[in-house]
């Protein structure tokens, strides 16, 4: 698997790319990993998936017992030789085959109907993320496990509040990898849009609670962590309770869309006087003295020299780092 220091240094690439600083990337030490851009990424990943699906069905068709066990083990040994041996990471082609191939097997399993399905269906995405890395997938093996409590207890809702949580304060501390952070942000942002399509009209209040106190606390702690996906994740909460409340109300509709915007605009007021003075994270003036600084920043934490027992050393420290969204160094 790619290493720490591999995946910041490619990340160190991009952004120095991106700024236009193509000379000063090439100085970078090249990570031999083979990857390609999100497009391309999702391009590869729906043909490799009709790829598999075709293999499957050519098993089916010759009478191979357990055609799915044989696409699925056969997908499965194509990754691994693709990511150890071609050193394949983020094209598309390896996740599609991990996850496909999961699925493939899962697929000879006898079908009962039962809840616990969504576990195994959940499972599989979850696997397949500890091994490729790719964020979406994580963030469907919570969509999974979320609906398990729904058709178990009709907690669907509470479900993915609860993991969003989790996701939300997992963003507030450093993470060494750049990937494991980027696995909790569409969840933080996914679970609660999930959750709704479980809410039940009868519990409509308590959903309209949920919401909104997930939605200010979200919010609280973005502003004070300057962290874009947590403000995101928290404008989609509290636009979902603003909604549900809006169904409550019994005034007209010109009065409703009167408030909602008033409400807007008083809280875009209140967003402003809030982060007048910042330059740095979420901001209303230019976030940085020069386009450079967060590419200069992981160029620095890359260049030090670790000492030998730095293994044994914290993977995180108490502030945030510059893949936990907060702005500072990251430096392990």
């Amino acid at each position: 698997m790619i290493t720490v220091e591999q995946e910041r240094a490619r990340l160190l690439r991009e952004r120095l790319r991106e700024a236009g600083l193509s000379s000063v990337a090439a100085t970078v030490e090249e990570v031999p990993w083979r990857s390609h851009g999100v497009l391309l990424q999702a391009v590869f990943f729906v043909l490799t998936c009709v790829g598999l699906a075709a293999c499957y069905w050519f098993f089916d068709e010759l009478k191979v017992p357990k055609p799915g066990l044989v696409a699925g083990v056969l997908a499965i040994v194509i990754a691994e030789y693709l990511m150890n041996n071609r050193r394949w990471f983020g094209t598309g082609v390896e996740a599609a085959l991990w996850l496909g191939g999961l699925y493939a097997m899962i697929s000879e399993l006898p079908s009962s109907g039962a809840p616990e399905a969504l576990l195994v269906l959940g499972a599989a995405p979850a696997v397949a993320w500890v091994r490729v890395r790719n964020p979406l997938f994580g963030a469907l093996a919570a969509g999974f496990f979320a609906q398990y409590f729904e058709e178990k207890f009709d907690l669907g809702v509470v479900a993915a509040l609860l993991i969003a949580v989790v996701a939300v304060l997992a963003l507030l501390r450093t993470w060494k990898r750049p990937s494991t952070e980027w696995v909790w942000i569409p969840i933080a942002i996914a679970l609660p849009i999930a959750g709704y399509f479980n809410a039940d009209e009868i519990w409509r209040n308590v959903t309209i609670l949920l919401y909104g106190a997930f939605g200010l606390l979200t919010l609280a702690l973005a502003l004070r962590k300057r962290h874009h996906a947590l403000l995101l994740s928290a404008g989609v909460a509290l636009a979902i309770a603003g909604i549900e409340l809006g169904r409550v109300l019994t005034s007209p509709l010109e009065l409703k869309l009167g408030s909602s915007g008033a409400a807007l605009l008083a809280g875009s007021w209140i967003l402003s006087r809030v982060l007048h003075n910042r330059t740095t994270g979420i901001v209303v003036t230019p976030s940085k003295l020069t386009p450079f600084d967060d590419a200069l920043e992981i160029a620095a934490t890359l260049n030090v020299p670790q000492p030998e027992f730095a293994q044994a050393t914290p993977a995180h420290s108490g502030e945030g780092g510059s893949f936990g969204g907060a702005g500072s160094t990251g430096s392990y």
